[in-house]
């Protein structure tokens, strides 16, 4: 299949069997994230608000990709839904992991990381999704075409650059003795979310998409299976169960280091 309209679509049939595995599987772990959300009263709330939603979009785009005719596949109406919810899964796993570092110190409204990470990066991602969607609408004029991959383009490469940012936000902004806490959950979702948002941005320049878009395997290897494996890691290693309080909450020692109690067991 050309791909003149720069949309993220393929030369290839999708495995239904493929997508219905791992829609199952996601399906099983949002239902995980859904019941212990439940039993700690949803929270963190804007933290498991994300995470939901991240689980509800994989869910629904395994699914389309699983039951849709193939006749359906290089629609308008399709490619726009499939293109929407390949980027908006990822993008609320990134603000998910922003968020997480706001939890795990306790908020503080005057420090300026708190600032950048709890509203100036929500704002400016959904900004890039706006232009992702104009990308989306543009992609199917012919006269705007070099428009529209200009603006997936930035959008993407926007969303990869914030997930490289996330490293120094993450060593800026928490002390080490917090980061032990959630160790293996931020470091596996951030890594995952690294993976899929670079695949977003190399599928964005028309030369590589190409390359990426002969078969199945470059779609599962740096999109579902970074997605996959993020959000059961999420269901698994739930934040309310090992988030440490906040820093105002948390005695302090004469050369002011907060005396926290290790991190749990299970993360050994």
């Amino acid at each position: 299949m050309s791909i003149n309209s720069t949309q993220i679509t393929s030369s290839y049939i999708p495995s239904r069997y493929a997508a219905s595995i791992f829609a199952t599987i996601v399906y099983i772990s949002l239902i995980a994230w859904f019941i212990q959300t439940l039993h700690f009263k949803y929270r963190p709330y804007i933290l498991s608000l994300f995470i939901f939603l991240s689980h509800l979009i994989t869910f629904v785009e395994l699914i389309l990709r699983a039951t849709v005719n193939i006749d359906t596949l290089n629609t308008k109406i399709y490619r726009q839904i499939t293109s929407a919810l390949c980027s908006l899964s990822p993008r609320l796993l990134l603000l998910a992991n922003y968020r997480c570092l706001v939890d795990l110190r306790g908020k503080k409204p005057s420090e300026i990381l708190d600032r950048l990470m709890d509203v100036v990066i929500p704002l400016n991602v959904l900004n890039m999704d706006s232009l992702l969607c104009l990308a989306d609408d543009f992609s199917f004029a012919q006269k705007h075409q070099k428009l529209s991959i200009y603006f997936r383009q930035a959008s993407n490469g926007f969303s990869f650059s914030l997930a490289l940012l996330f490293y120094i936000f993450w060593y800026l902004a928490v002390s080490r003795v917090r980061r032990l806490y959630v160790l293996p959950l931020v470091t596996v979702s951030s890594i995952c979310v690294s993976i899929e948002t670079g695949y977003t941005f190399l599928i964005s320049i028309p030369h590589v998409f190409s390359f990426l878009t002969q078969n199945e395997f470059y779609y599962y290897v740096c999109h579902v299976i970074p997605m996959f494996v993020a959000l059961v890691t999420w269901s698994i290693f739930h934040p309310w169960r090992f988030l440490p309080p906040s820093e105002a909450n948390v005695p302090r020692d004469a050369s002011g280091n907060e005396l926290l109690a290790p991190p749990p067991p299970s993360f050994y």
